[in-house]
């Protein structure tokens, strides 16, 4: 029999028969049964699927049930499922004809079947099929079906818009990105492709090099039996004994509590020790430094994991008053003692400690520099250093290396310990060393004092090294201008460095790890050290050593100013500069144009001929202070030069106005002494009143121009001594007028130097570098 679908077959009986049956509508002129019923009907039910359903026919009317005509067991099946479930089967189980099919069929009746166990009775009224909508669009129900169509698919039309609206913003977005992560690969690929090629210049030049001829330098046979032992080193010692170092004494409690959140908290010993640290520095600058209090508290966090005050995390909750008036007390106590008391105790350590203040290397008995352990305590640093607040733990004698004769006495560690090893290294000087406790990468040692033999000849060897450079500097120069202009972008970068090296006297500079002070050097420059300003002229902005900031202006050659110009083009500020050399490829290429050459020595050679050339033209006839202020005025130059400066002093201030004080009481004096006509001595007085203001005020005004400026550290490690030493010998200045007594013992072996001694040739001042500017050619630097 055909299989009669309507929009609601998929409901059961049961859920259909309340709804009242709509009027029944007269069917359409146009609709069309059509009716394919498989002729051979008496075959199997598997053949029902070829049956096909009727084509838009009309709904039959709806019957008048019958008296028998009762619910079955399939009521609560959906026509369209059971349709073909009883297709060619009657209700008695025969195969039943399928009835004719007409236009005019009449709708199939159904009967709702009572619900089951009372409750609501369900009516007994047929329930009609609605007819399927008819095609016409000219009966009213069907023009409101139509409007409401049209606006739901105005509605959907208005969503699929803006779906397919949203859509195109996405993909825009991706297609941004993907054409910034396109643009970034090929950055990268052009980079590594730069790289790759610089790798192969620099295999290329190395190569080049390789085939030069080498200097032949004689050297010592050397000992490479024992370990830690460099390549060509030379021996320096045939017998050497000590006594070992210094530990600094064990840690006492004091039982001084910690006052956290309000209560009271007595610390363990270790616990102790390490709030007593930062309690002893509670009112300095450093405590006020929000790196330094968190680098801090996460060492004494770490410290009291695991234990019973673990409960201490919070900073702002702990309160170092009650120990800090501890340590205050016991410095007050300190001061109030006797000058004979504090005698009597720094001879008692004097004594214990005289022992390990000697050493004997090669028969000779010699002054020992450094021979204290470093006591633990919160690292500073210079400058803003990123681990400042660290905890320095307490060194032990498991972390030190003893170097000494192999047949010597090994001194004995503290009981209960060892040493970490013990070597005899005869390459080398140092007498004990270990890792530094916070930069582990660092090698701490112990060494001869600066007044030792040892230290007199290193020194001496440094200061001949660097006359030795005026000899090749005009070939040097000569290398670096013709380089510079070399295609070879590595040999352009290695030149510029040396010329700004040799103008300038800037560090080398190195890599440094992440965790470290952002200090560097003429290497490791970043194109935002730089800036460009008009006649060649560059400012240079940077944290030299110990985070002092290198903030000059020089003009420099023209062709060193465009190469660099090239060399940061394209580049971020954070982007080295010099990307394809580093201190050991520029000291190599040194050492090609003068043994044993290196960016160090540049900077003894621009310190000691500046110094030099400005003590050439000193006025005999000045008194010796206006001889020193002279001297200190070109040991400034040499600062500046050398960024050896620091910061003004807490106390200058202070200083300044005692000195006005004076200045003052002086001018009163002078002023009361002309009054003052009857004193038979007054011209003399009135003499030597002015005499010491003139000194005053020389005095104050090189202790305001020296208030940033370090003239130790260049009279220390830059300056030849003998240069100093000659002319005081020349202008009658006694050396403790210029030299500390430190530096009189340091530099003993430089006193009997001649009167006449010249750093260089009397050529040599013409290679004096300019300090302020730097000079743009050769003409300046001969003036």
């Amino acid at each position: 029999m055909p299989v009669l679908s309507s929009s609601d077959d998929e409901i059961p009986l049961a859920q259909r028969a309340s709804v009242p049956a709509p009027p029944a509508r007269a069917p359409s002129t146009h609709a069309q049964v059509t009716t394919n019923v498989n002729p051979n009907h008496n075959r199997s039910v598997e053949n029902k699927s070829q049956i096909e359903r009727p084509v838009a026919a009309p709904a039959p009317p709806a019957t008048k049930p019958t008296a028998d005509d009762g619910s079955s067991d399939d009521d609560d099946v959906p026509l369209a499922q059971r349709g073909v479930k009883t297709e060619g089967v009657n209700g008695s189980g025969h195969a039943a004809k399928p009835p004719a099919v007409t236009q005019a069929a009449k709708p199939p009746t159904v009967t709702p079947k009572p619900m089951l166990g009372g409750g609501f009775k369900m009516s007994k009224r047929p329930v009609t099929l609605p007819a399927k909508p008819s095609s016409r669009l000219d009966s009213s129900s069907d023009e409101v079906d139509s409007r409401s169509l049209a606006v739901r698919r105005e509605g959907l039309e208005r969503e699929r818009r803006e779906r397919e609206e949203e859509e195109r913003r996405r993909k825009a977005l991706k297609r941004a990105k993907m054409e910034r992560i396109h643009a970034r690969a090929l950055e990268l690929e052009k980079l590594e492709k730069a790289a790759k090629k610089a790798k192969l210049k620099a295999k290329r030049a190395k190569m080049e090099r390789s085939d030069r001829p080498k200097t032949e330098v004689k050297r010592p046979k050397i000992n490479r039996s024992e370990g830690y032992v460099k390549k060509g080193a030379v021996i320096m010692w045939k017998t050497l004994e000590h006594n070992g170092v210094v530990f600094p004494p064990p840690y006492e409690p004091h039982g001084v509590p910690l006052t956290y959140d309000g209560q009271d908290v007595k610390l363990l010993p270790h616990e102790e020790e390490i709030a007593g640290f930062f309690a002893v520095m509670k009112d300095t600058d450093y405590a006020q430094k929000a790196v330094f209090v968190k680098n801090f508290m996460d060492g004494f966090k770490e410290a009291l994991a695991n234990g019973p005050h673990a409960f201490i995390t919070d900073f702002r909750k702990c309160d170092f008053t009650k120990m800090y008036n501890h340590f205050a007390k016991i410095r007050e106590e300190k001061k109030q003692m006797t000058s004979e008391e504090k005698k009597r105790i720094k001879a008692e350590k004097d004594k214990a400690e005289e022992m390990y203040t000697w050493a004997t290397i090669d028969g000779r008995r010699e002054k020992v520099g450094n021979f204290r352990i470093e006591p633990p305590g919160l690292f500073r640093g210079r400058g803003e250093h990123p681990k400042m607040g660290k905890i320095k733990r307490r060194v032990m004698p498991e972390d030190i290396t003893i170097n000494i004769g192999k047949d010597a006495r090994v001194p004995p560690p503290p009981p209960g310990h060892s040493w970490k090893a013990v070597i005899h290294n005869d390459t080398a000087t140092w007498l004990a060393g270990w890792n530094d406790v916070i930069n582990v990468k660092d090698w701490k040692y112990v060494q001869f004092g600066a007044t030792s033999t040892v230290k007199a000849e290193s020194d001496q060897k440094k200061y001949e090294k660097a006359r030795s450079l005026h000899k090749f500097i005009e070939k040097i120069r000569a290398d670096y201008k013709r380089n510079m202009q070399s295609e070879s972008r590595e040999m352009a970068q290695l030149a510029v460095t040396t010329y700004l090296v040799d103008k300038l006297a800037l560090r080398a500079g190195g890599e440094k790890d992440e965790d470290l002070a952002d200090t560097v050097g003429v290497c490791t420059l970043r194109a935002g050290h730089i800036k460009f300003m008009e006649d060649n002229v560059i400012e240079f902005d940077f944290l030299g050593k110990d985070s002092i900031q290198y903030l000059q202006q020089h003009k420099i050659d023209e062709v060193a100013y465009k190469c660099l110009q090239r060399f940061v083009k394209d580049k971020g500020p954070d982007v080295d500069i010099f990307d394809l050399i580093d201190p050991s490829k520029v000291n190599a290429h040194l050492q090609t144009l003068m043994p044993g050459l290196t960016i160090k020595v540049f900077r003894t050679y621009n310190a000691s001929i500046t110094l030099d050339s400005l003590l050439a033209d000193t006025d005999t006839n000045l008194t010796t202070l206006q001889k020193k202020a002279k001297y200190d005025a070109a040991n400034k130059e040499v600062a500046i030069l050398c960024n050896h400066q620091k910061g003004v002093s807490k106390a200058h201030d202070e200083q300044m106005g005692k000195l006005n004080d004076k200045k003052k009481d002086l001018a009163k004096q002078i002023t009361d002494m002309k009054k003052n006509k009857d004193d038979k001595n007054q011209k003399k007085k009135l003499t030597a009143l002015k005499e010491r203001a003139a000194k005053l005020a020389i005095q104050m005004e090189m202790k305001e121009e020296l208030k940033t400026v370090s003239l130790g550290t260049s009279k220390i490690n830059y300056l030849d001594p003998r240069i100093t030493l000659s002319w005081c010998k020349r202008h009658e200045v006694p050396p403790p007028t210029v030299f500390t007594k430190a530096l009189i013992d340091k530099f003993h072996w430089a006193m009997d130097c001649d009167m006449d001694f010249k750093f260089t040739e009397p050529k040599a001042t013409d290679a004096r570098p300019s300090s302020g500017g730097g000079g743009g050619n050769d003409d300046d630097d001969d003036e």
